[in-house]
């Protein structure tokens, strides 16, 4: 009877072991029922296509004045007036500096006096002259007497010359007293103060024609290359941007060398801008963009579409199963607007626009389709 009711109580625990473990059994399958593939991430896309885009190359470059010179002294003596503010336009001929005249206009009366003394002398030769014509015809006087006073009127006539010419000498002293700009510009502080004495040669001030700006950059021997192959104008445009791009002055390339540093590379270039608003100041470093063409299609994305890893530059694309794809990618050129590819992307590529979290190859994707993200700057 005991050995029956062990018996019993066995197979009890068996029946009830065996029933736990299909229930745990049909748990399991029933949680496998409930898993399901996760719903596709919504991406923006653009559908690539040749489009032509206006090309920009950047660069950094400093601006140079067209034109400089140095106000400097012809004659000596004591600066007795300052005739400008400092840091101010002046135009060409404006009177800059005074120089004390009293000596200066000594030297003009003095040699003026003696031009005048030597005309009346010439006056009174050539009366002689005419007066002795008729009595040597008539043989009233002696030849040598004429002869002589023919000679002495010559002296005088070459004598006034050399009057004039040293009064005129004295009159561009005089007037070089009054030290005039020789070109219209801005001028800087002046070099000596009210007193002291100024000697020839002495520099003053000088002046600074900004009206126009060369702006000097150094573009490496391909980007040249580059340039002279696409530009769709003769003398490029630039546009020298400050203030975050906030203020544009515009330009044209007015020369490009012909020659290579052979130690840098680099090519100098030069481009003349208009300064008209008075911005910018001689030396100071600008960035500058220089416009080669408008008139080229090409496959191009945005540069912030453009990814990095091991094996080089990839885009994300969106293949024909709506599935991520990375795409490696060869730029040919790019700026902060653009990025040229000229290999591994063709016309009707689907590109990822935008940043969207977890997406790697063979993500499942819904796609919306977005107009062309690269900012179109004005020519």
């Amino acid at each position: 009877m005991p050995f029956k009711h062990i018996y019993s109580n066995t197979i009890f625990l068996v029946s009830i072991l065996l029933f736990s473990a299909c229930e745990l059994n049909q748990k399991v399958e029933e949680k496998k029922v409930i898993i399901k593939e996760p719903d596709p991430i919504s991406v923006n896309v653009h559908t690539l296509k040749k489009e032509t885009y206006p090309i920009w190359i950047d660069f950094s470059g400093k601006t140079q004045s067209v034109d400089e010179v140095m106000v400097t002294s012809r004659v000596s003596g004591e600066l007795e007036k300052i005739l400008f503010k400092a840091g101010s336009n002046v135009k060409k001929n404006q009177t800059l500096f005074s120089l004390d005249k009293s000596k200066y206009q000594s030297i003009w009366e003095e040699r003026n006096a003696i031009l005048e003394k030597d005309k009346a002398s010439l006056n009174l030769a050539n009366s002689n002259v005419k007066r002795y014509k008729p009595l040597v015809k008539e043989q009233l006087a002696p030849r040598e007497k004429l002869d002589e006073l023919i000679a002495t009127k010559k002296q005088l006539e070459a004598t006034i010359k050399a009057d004039k010419a040293s009064l005129s000498k004295a009159q561009l002293d005089l007037d070089y007293c009054d030290i005039k700009a020789t070109i219209s510009g801005k001028i800087g502080k002046e070099l000596y103060l009210l007193g002291n004495i100024i000697n020839i040669g002495d520099t003053l001030a000088k002046i600074v024609q900004t009206r126009f700006l060369y702006v000097n950059f150094h573009p490496s021997s391909n980007e040249v290359s580059l340039i002279k192959k696409y530009k769709s104008e003769e003398n490029p445009k630039v546009k020298v941007l400050l203030n975050n791009g906030d203020i544009t002055i515009n330009g044209q390339i007015d020369f490009i060398d012909n020659v290579s540093n052979t130690s840098t590379g680099t090519v100098a270039m030069r481009a003349r801008i208009d300064n008209k608003d008075d911005i910018l100041l001689a030396g100071t470093f600008v960035r500058l963009k220089l416009f080669i063409t408008d008139k080229i299609p090409v496959i191009a994305v945005e540069p912030n579409q453009i990814s990095q890893n091991q094996q080089g530059e990839y885009v994300l694309i969106v293949n024909n199963k709506n599935e991520i794809e990375s795409r490696e990618i060869k730029v040919t050129y790019a700026n902060n607007d653009l990025s040229i590819i000229s290999k591994g992307l063709k016309e009707g590529d689907r590109v990822v626009v935008g940043t969207v979290a977890g997406l790697s190859d063979g993500t499942k994707v819904s796609v919306t389709e977005v107009k062309n993200p690269i900012l179109k700057l004005d020519k």
